[in-house]
């Protein structure tokens, strides 16, 4: 290292590169400040000397937060690399989840918790038994939760997500208008939309996405959607819709299933494009070991599921 960058590295507080990577995970001077364990006003002097340290803003009001300037954002892949770096050179040890104690909560879209949960489970007891799993009812908008704290890791249609939330794509899905064996829909071979949204439906309604996206068909087609029922628990959808009234949108893994394609009966909407879904997770986790390697395990058991659909 030549004398200049030396020169560089002393006259730098590189606390104020950890004030400035809390900053841009939490958008908020006070929640920056709780997580540090400093005051406020100590945390409001870090944000003016990096300001004069980088000659930028790095954030600007919005609300009653802040929200990272682009600069700042660039900055943060940075941070986060040397934060983590920094961690190893400091704590010498690799993680180890028998090891490990604590709280996992998670959210997820039901039909995906069902499939994974055996697998989930026998993952935690095997390989980090200290570890205890909370499953939080999936919210229609998982990214408050996450920003909250009140869940570590969520599973949710892909959308557009604050400058802290970190994704990963985990599946690819064409949805199906779906109805019970009993319904006159059933006795259809390729029922039309019109004929599809001539009965009453019924709505998931933690699906912020799906939901709008059903919705607006109907509008685009000159049809109207009537919904006559809306549940926020999807294992409730599906026993609603076997009793022959209603018509609920699924993703076709579920009628794919040995468990629901004995039951069920639909068609994909072809008119729909293919959704995806993201696992999210909030910045200030993304260098937690216990929370990167269950995400790891969840995207290992997708990734099984998957490829046993494929193969069924």
């Amino acid at each position: 290292m030549n004398p200049t960058d030396l020169k560089i590295i002393q006259q730098c507080d590189l606390n104020l590169l950890l004030s400035l990577a809390i900053l841009i995970e939490e958008q908020s001077v006070s929640k920056s400040a709780d997580r540090l364990d400093i005051s406020q006003p100590a945390m409001s002097q870090n944000l003016k000397k990096l300001r004069t340290m980088f000659d930028d803003p790095l954030f600007v009001k919005q609300g009653q937060g802040i929200r990272a300037t682009s600069k700042a954002l660039r900055l943060y892949g940075s941070l986060t690399e040397w934060l983590q770096m920094s961690d190893r050179l400091i704590s010498q040890t690799a993680f180890d989840p028998m090891e490990s104690h604590g709280v996992i909560r998670i959210a997820f879209m039901d039909d995906l918790t069902q499939s994974m949960i055996p697998i989930m489970l026998d993952k935690i007891l095997t390989f980090a038994p200290n570890v205890e799993l909370e499953f939080v009812h999936k919210p229609r908008d998982v990214f408050s939760l996450l920003e909250s704290g009140e869940i570590d890791i969520a599973a949710a249609g892909t959308d557009t997500p604050p400058a802290n939330i970190h994704g990963r794509h985990i599946s690819t899905d064409n949805y199906c208008a779906a109805y019970s064996l009993t319904h006159p829909l059933a006795k259809i071979a390729q029922p039309t939309l019109a004929q599809i949204f001539a009965y009453d439906t019924a709505e998931y309604s933690a699906s912020n996405l799906v939901e709008q996206e059903i919705t607006q068909l109907a509008l685009q087609n000159q049809l109207q959607r009537k919904i006559t029922f809306a549940t926020g628990s999807f294992l409730v959808l599906l026993q609603g819709l076997l009793s022959g009234k209603h018509v609920g949108f699924l993703p076709q893994r579920v009628l794919n299933s040995e468990k629901w394609r004995s039951q069920l009966k639909g068609v994909v909407l072809t008119e729909l494009p293919q959704l995806d879904s993201t696992l999210y997770w909030h910045a200030r986790v993304h260098k937690d070991p216990l929370i990167q390697w269950f995400k790891d395990q969840c995207l290992d058991i997708v990734s099984q599921l998957q490829l046993q659909s494929g193969n069924s």
